[in-house]
């Protein structure tokens, strides 16, 4: 899954940030500090992501409010994220 990030408010929980994936609209709900450490290990993935050729492996899961975001690595440079609610 890919994300592309739509929007980020600030809310009474901390933020709000909207992400478009494959399977549609996707809204988070955090504090400042999951959202920026999800913000972190999005931009670690991608990094690993351009160099990587044939890992398929998952790096990191993180907690933004009730859900969880796993990221991760394909083969040929691809990343992958898996969205769940707790």
């Amino acid at each position: 899954m890919s994300l592309e990030l739509l929007d980020a408010q600030p809310s009474a929980e901390g933020m709000v940030i909207t992400f478009g994936t494959e399977c549609g609209i996707q809204r988070l709900e955090g504090s400042p500090e999951e959202v920026a450490r999800l913000a972190r290990a999005m931009h670690q993935v991608a990094v690993l992501g351009q160099v990587n050729e044939h890992e398929d492996v998952w790096l990191d899961a993180v907690a933004v409010g009730d859900t969880i975001v796993k990221l991760g690595l394909a083969p040929d440079g691809q990343t992958r994220v898996l969205i769940t609610r707790r």
